[in-house]
């Protein structure tokens, strides 16, 4: 691998061991990946998981190299274990080390964003950049919708790149491996009109069956918001391991559709019909009984204007008895929501609004009381109710999933009843 004189001198020592230790890293994953080179990385966004290696990664580094943010938490580990009734004997171990992990890179300069939304908060994007990130949701919106460039990394790769400023030229940075292989059309949909739980499902739909490919999807508005795109793209990574979703004519390197094509055939061509999005809809909501225990939004975070959307259709009303209405978002949007009067009208009608956290791996199998019945508009959040969370801090239970609208969920956390359309 050619490396500049800088990196030589990281490599030999001469930057301090962490960094050392951490360009090694990278070198080696990049070597195993035939990388020509390093590349400068304008961005890292770090999982606070417990990392093999940090003390010894940190090892003479006063900051970090390049802007870096801290990924969202479990609950288990954020501030809200009473407010959400779960037990208070349930953080072990892992999550313990967690904490600890967050005040390590805290000392070094990363921000506490502590979302899997840090372009709301400053992280944020613009075409060719390269990024380092944890949290596929954020890597699919980076590559797809800001032209940004990256790859869904390890743990340890994103903490050397955010020590060393640097990542191997590899996969998704590389132009050449940014063309489209799969094209997805429309036909008979009104495409402006799809909710965010439609396109959570249609997204759903495609990484299902494009699995690894790079996507381009065509007909779209260029005027549709950019929260209902977000619901589109960031169900891709989990029913597939779609990292890169063209949108043609919206994003930044899809002026055309034959421009996200390079000029060649693609591998699949999808045609989605309203048959398509009611079976891929049915996919992600199960359950037994109507009657709904608690009501899950943000996933990924909320943005303010969610936020201020679901504060109107609390206005006046109140959460039924024994419903619980959890929102996630992440600090700065709930400062300015709370400075809006948003926050308070949505704890008034009986919501609670955490930060912090993913509801994503919620622990339902550690709440004092049992819950087995949970509505969701995230159709990645279903996807993973529906299989009992992530991970060891989710507790494996499978939950009872509704799937539907924002409107359709702050109805059920108001009648405690779910009621399909």
């Amino acid at each position: 691998m050619l490396l500049t004189e800088q990196e030589r001198r990281m490599l030999g020592g001469e930057f301090g061991p962490g960094v050392q230790k951490a360009l090694s890293f990278l070198v080696e994953y990049g070597e195993a990946f035939d990388a020509q080179r390093l590349v400068r990385v304008d961005s890292a966004h770090i999982l606070p998981d417990p990392v093999y290696m940090l003390q010894e990664l940190i090892e003479g580094v006063d900051a970090v190299g390049t802007l870096s943010t801290i990924h969202s938490l479990s609950p288990l580990a954020a501030r809200w274990v009473k407010e959400l009734g779960l037990r208070e004997d349930s953080a072990g171990p892992v999550i313990q080390d967690t904490v600890k992990a967050v005040e390590l890179y805290k000392g070094l300069g990363c921000f506490m964003t502590l979302s899997c939304a840090p372009y709301v908060m400053g992280n944020l994007m613009k075409k060719d950049n390269v990024f380092s990130w944890a949290g596929s949701s954020g890597i699919i919106i980076n590559n797809s919708l800001f032209g940004a460039r990256g790859n869904r990394d390890s743990g340890i790769a994103m903490t050397c790149s955010a020590i060393t400023g640097r990542t191997p030229e590899i996969g998704r940075i590389r132009k050449e491996e940014r063309y489209a292989e799969v094209v997805v059309r429309f036909q008979k949909m009104d495409t402006a009109g799809l909710s965010e739980a439609e396109l959570g499902a249609i997204g759903y739909h495609i990484g299902e069956l494009a699995e690894t490919r790079n996507v381009v999807v065509d007909g779209l508005p260029p005027s549709i918001p950019f929260e209902k795109l977000k619901y589109l793209l960031s169900p891709m990574p989990v029913s597939g391991a779609v990292s890169l979703c063209h949108l043609a004519g919206i994003t930044p390197e899809a002026p055309t559709l034959e421009a996200t094509l390079g000029n060649r055939k693609p591998e699949m061509e999808l045609t989605l019909s309203p048959f398509e999005l009611r079976d891929a809809a049915s996919k992600l909501c199960h359950y037994t009984s109507p009657e709904v225990e608690v009501v899950v939004l943000g996933c990924p975070h909320l943005t303010m204007r969610e936020v201020r959307e679901i504060s109107m259709l609390l206005d006046g009303k109140r959460v039924a008895d024994g419903v619980r209405l959890v929102l996630a978002t992440n600090e700065g949007v709930l400062q300015l929501c709370r400075r809006m009067g948003y926050a308070d009208t949505i704890e008034k009608a009986g919501g609670l609004i955490i930060t912090d956290s993913c509801i994503a791996v919620f622990p339902f199998a550690h709440m004092k009381e049992p819950v087995s019945r949970v509505a969701t508009n995230s159709a990645r959040c279903a996807h993973y109710l529906l299989r009992g969370g992530v991970g060891e801090v989710a507790g494996g239970k499978v939950m009872d999933t509704y799937y539907g609208s924002t409107g359709q969920c702050i109805d059920a956390a108001l009648t405690g009843t779910w009621e399909e359309r």
